[in-house]
């Protein structure tokens, strides 16, 4: 009990002193997270920078860089920007998890960064269709800055060492492959991927995000039913065609036996 109120009073002291020293620089930056100096944003939506200008001259430009190049000078960020001089504020309307990195502002020789963080976005198959006895693979596609991911089936937490699955790594983000050898028919159910990063760990409010498939187990023979039924049906198709067949041919030599012969 101890550590855990001496951990939150440290906490606490470090923000208080970050928010303090802040009020005496020049630069103001729109911090969602002042201690480590974070801005997060969601993915297609407009990204807004600003820095609060103090004792300086109003008429001073105030220079935007991305990663320590000029955002006039970046490729991706070429037309996708605008700059409000008066409100000193550097926007992109319909930001992309690219826009991401470290961004400063500068006036008058003094700096100040941002580091810009893109919240995650998970998305899998909404379902999954498997045969029984094969192998499963479901892959979580993720947006963000820095993601890490997490798979749970039921109440259960997905891991290397739980029984038959396995996670891989896809585009350099762990576990975004969930397999699973062999397939039974309790292996059916919902899966959940979730995503979190930097702005769940150090926003205020930031939920983790998750999306959800559901596996459907085929039986083995499965497959075989229709072509099963296909065949009985033109079994019987063909049982009824020959004892038409046959019908007909004694209903004919009938009629050729009572027809009166020629004299």
């Amino acid at each position: 009990m101890e550590a855990k109120f001496l951990a939150s009073a440290l906490s606490f002291l470090s923000i208080f002193l970050a928010i303090h020293a802040q009020s005496n620089d020049k630069l103001v930056p729109n911090y969602d997270n002042v201690e480590h100096q974070m801005k997060f944003y969601d993915i297609r939506t407009p990204l807004v920078l600003s820095c609060n200008v103090r004792d300086a001259d109003p008429t001073a430009p105030l220079i935007w860089k991305k990663n320590g190049t000029a955002v006039t000078e970046v490729a991706s960020l070429r037309g996708r920007f605008k700059l409000i001089d008066a409100e000193r504020k550097f926007i992109i309307d319909r930001s992309e998890s690219h826009d991401d990195g470290l961004y400063s502002c500068e006036i008058d020789g003094e700096s100040k960064n941002i580091n810009v963080i893109a919240r995650v976005v998970v998305r899998v198959p909404s379902n999954t269709a498997v045969v029984e006895g094969e192998k499963m693979s479901v892959t979580c596609t993720v947006l963000g800055t820095k993601p890490q991911l997490s798979w749970t089936f039921g109440n259960i937490t997905l891991t290397n060492a739980t029984d038959r699955f396995v996670l891989k790594e896809d585009n350099g983000v762990p576990n975004s492959i969930l397999t699973l050898e062999n397939v039974t028919l309790d292996d059916r159910g919902e899966y959940k991927c979730f995503g979190r990063n930097a702005a769940n760990e150090y926003g205020v409010n930031s939920t983790v995000v998750y999306d959800t498939t559901t596996v459907r187990v085929k039986g083995k023979f499965a497959a075989l039913w229709p072509f099963l039924g296909i065949c009985a049906e033109v079994l019987i198709l063909c049982v009824i065609i020959l004892i038409y067949e046959k019908r007909r041919n004694k209903s004919e030599l009938e009629e050729s036996d009572t027809d009166p012969q020629e004299h």
